[in-house]
């Protein structure tokens, strides 16, 4: 602090020690000597208070440089706020995802006349499925619809039972009526009574032909194991949200070769209508299946006749309304495709599963939902997921170079298991694209702008 700032201060206080120090006059005896009068007199007490001075001046130094440090905090702190403002930001945003589990999701009672009409509607498709193919499970299917009736005739007449406990109960009747529909006698499948055991170091770590500047995509084999083998990768621009070129290998000598690959663009740009959004595609069956942009549809793209087939996808958010985002989110995955030993499979959350895990099984040509199954795994809380012999699998971030296999639902059983812990090994932090592949039993996965593929183990 100037002088200039300390005068103004000072100045009071030196006048009120003055004052304080001044008593008036002072009375003194004299003594008479040779014609004159003397005596003494104490004159120290107009003395300039030096000391008392000293004192004060020192408190004022003291008192400028505490307020030098105030001002200096203001000033850090003035520089800081747009970061904080930023960050309260970004976690608002990040939250009001989330506000509907609040206000209109998990956390709503359901009404007992819709849960009736449900409970009514699943019944009629337990009766008629019984009827053209009984069996064990569908008598149980029955005895269990009809436990569920009484207890929700009971809930209209007194209210005691717990309505979300209800709906779980509908949810696992669903699943398994779904079984019911789907499994044939006999069925059997090189995997279909275990789970994957384990999954090998990369097999293939291949950079992406078109460089680091593309760290969302996706890449494989032809998925169907009827169909030719061939390999695909399909970059997405703009973002790492739109694409509108697929790259196909005849071969995996001339994808290793990075030659004879020929593109072909399933959209007139990135933007157009049946452009690609987001990093769910799939080659199978000689077509390429993905999420159409900016809509909750599916598009199919017939490498052979060059046309389009759309499907509106029920329910399915999109918009990066349900992405995968299990340590930090990955924008544009709200629909994923999957192939596997059954068929061509789709994995997305919907408002009325309230962002829970929802598998579709297709029909490749129509794109058709042919059977649903929900699952209670919230989709935001993995990094990824893919099918293999009806089993679908979900993935969560361990650190940069590993990914974890920590969940599996078994859509013949409807059973979970959350106590997985298969390893997988990876080049760098994001995972776009990861599947599973039955013509050869591997997984490919898409990690930023490397392409790898792993042996899975039963």
């Amino acid at each position: 602090m100037s002088s200039m700032v300390r005068f103004p201060l000072l100045v009071p206080l030196l006048l009120l020690l003055l004052t304080q120090e001044s008593n008036g006059a002072q009375r003194v005896r004299g003594q008479r000597k040779a014609d004159a009068c003397a005596c003494e007199v104490n004159a120290t007490q107009w003395d300039f208070p030096a000391q008392t001075y000293e004192g004060v001046s020192q408190q004022v130094q003291s008192c400028g440089d505490f307020l030098g440090k105030i001002q200096a905090q203001v000033l850090l702190t003035e520089e800081k706020l747009p970061l904080i403002n930023a960050t309260v930001g970004n976690i608002t945003a990040r939250l009001n995802a989330f506000e509907y589990l609040k206000t209109r999701g998990l956390y709503q009672t359901l009404h007992l006349r819709k849960l009736s009409q449900q409970l009514e509607g699943l019944q009629k498709d337990i009766i008629s499925t019984h009827q053209t193919n009984p069996s064990a499970k569908t008598r149980s299917l029955t005895q269990e619809a009809t436990k569920v009736r009484e207890d929700v005739t009971k809930m209209q007449k007194s209210n005691v039972f717990n309505l979300e406990a209800v709906r779980e109960n509908l949810r696992a009747l669903r699943n398994g009526l779904e079984t019911c529909k789907t499994i044939e006698p006999g069925f059997m499948s090189s995997c279909s009574q275990r789970l994957m055991k384990n999954i090998s170091s990369p097999l293939v770590t291949k950079l992406s032909p078109y460089g680091k500047s593309y760290p969302a995509g996706s890449w494989g084999r032809e998925t169907s194991p009827t169909s030719p083998e061939a390999y695909w990768v399909q970059p997405l621009v703009n973002a790492h949200k739109h694409g509108n070129i697929v790259r196909h290998y005849p071969s995996y000598e001339d994808f290793m070769g990075s030659r004879n690959h020929k593109d072909f663009p399933v959209a007139p740009s990135h933007s157009a209508a049946n452009a690609i959004q987001g990093p769910g595609s799939l080659l199978y069956g000689g077509a390429f299946f993905y999420q159409c942009l900016n809509t909750g549809e599916l598009c199919r793209f017939d490498l052979q006749t060059l046309a389009t087939t759309r499907h509106a996808l029920p329910g399915a958010g999109f918009n990066n309304q349900f992405p995968y985002c299990y340590y930090s989110c990955r924008d544009w995955t709200d629909m994923d495709l999957s192939a596997d030993e059954r068929g061509l499979w789709v994995i997305y959350a919907t408002q009325e599963s309230h962002g829970n895990v929802v598998v579709s099984l297709l029909e490749a040509q129509s794109l058709n939902v042919t059977h649903t199954w929900s699952t209670r795994l919230f989709k935001k809380s993995i990094t990824n997921a893919f099918m293999v012999c009806g089993v679908l699998y979900a993935t969560r971030y361990i650190d940069r170079y590993r990914e974890e296999v920590f969940y599996a639902f078994d859509t013949a059983t409807g059973r979970e298991d959350n106590t997985l812990a298969l390893p997988l090994e990876k080049m760098a932090d994001g995972v776009a694209n990861l599947h599973y592949n039955p013509a050869d039993h591997r997984l490919y996965m898409y990690n930023d702008n490397y392409l790898l593929a792993y042996e899975a183990h039963f």
